[in-house]
C-alpha cells in the first residue's frame, strides 16, 4: 500500500507538472504573438517614425539658429568645428525627417525591401547623429580653450582683398558691436597689424 500511495503520488506531480508546463508554453506563445503580430509592428513603426520627424524638426530648427542668428559658421578661423555642426544638424535634421517619411511609406505598403532600405537608412543616420555629438562635445571643449589660441590676424589682413573675409567681419562687426579678435575693450587694436589699419590707423 505504501509503495501504491507513493505511485500514486508521483503520477499526481507529472499531471500537475506537464499542465503548469502547458500553461506556460501557452501564455509565452500569446506573449510573442502580440509582440509580433503585424498591427502592433506596424503601431510601434509608426511611433518611431514620429519620434525621428518630431527630432528632425529639432535638428533643422537648431542648426538654422545657430547658422542664422549667431553667425557661429563664421567663426571657422578658430576651428572647422563652428562649420561643422551647424551643417551636421541641419542637414542630419533634414536626413532624418527624409527617413522618416519614407519610413512611413515603408509601413504602409508593407514592402520587405523598403523595410530593409528603411533600416539600413536608420543605421546611417544614427551614425550621422553621433557624428554630430562627437563634433558638439568637441566644439564646447573649443569655445572653452579654442579662443585663446585662434590666430586672426592673418584672416584680418586678407580683409582688402578677401570679398568673404570683408563680408564676414563686417558682419560680426555690426551684428554683434565688436571689433577685431581679441578682448572685448581692445579687441580693435588687432587692426593695427594689418597693412590697412597700419596705413590709415583705422578700422573697417
Amino acid at each position: 500500500t505504501v509503495q501504491r500511495e507513493t505511485e500514486r503520488r508521483e503520477e499526481e506531480e507529472e499531471i500537475w507538472s506537464r499542465r503548469l508546463r502547458r500553461g506556460s508554453l501557452e501564455s509565452t506563445r500569446g506573449v510573442m504573438g502580440a509582440f509580433t503580430s503585424l498591427e502592433n509592428r506596424k503601431a510601434s513603426a509608426v511611433v518611431i517614425n514620429i519620434v525621428l520627424l518630431v527630432a528632425s524638426l529639432i535638428l533643422i530648427g537648431t542648426g538654422a539658429s545657430l547658422m542664422g542668428f549667431y553667425r557661429i559658421q563664421m567663426l571657422e578661423v578658430i576651428t572647422m568645428d563652428f562649420v561643422i555642426v551647424p551643417t551636421v544638424l541641419t542637414g542630419g535634421g533634414i536626413f532624418t525627417m527624409l527617413v522618416a517619411v519614407f519610413g512611413v511609406v515603408a509601413v504602409a505598403k508593407e514592402d520587405a525591401c523598403l523595410t530593409i532600405v528603411y533600416s539600413i537608412l536608420v543605421a546611417v543616420d544614427v551614425l550621422i547623429l553621433l557624428g554630430g555629438i562627437v563634433s558638439s562635445v568637441r566644439l564646447l571643449f573649443d569655445i572653452q580653450v579654442g579662443f585663446l589660441n585662434a590666430d586672426v590676424i592673418p584672416e584680418l589682413s586678407s580683409y582688402e582683398t578677401n570679398s568673404w573675409v570683408q563680408y564676414k567681419w563686417d558682419t560680426l562687426q555690426r551684428e554683434f558691436t565688436c571689433c577685431g579678435g581679441y578682448g572685448y575693450a581692445q579687441g580693435y587694436t588687432d587692426w593695427k597689424h594689418t597693412s590697412m589699419g597700419g596705413a590709415r590707423n583705422s578700422v573697417p
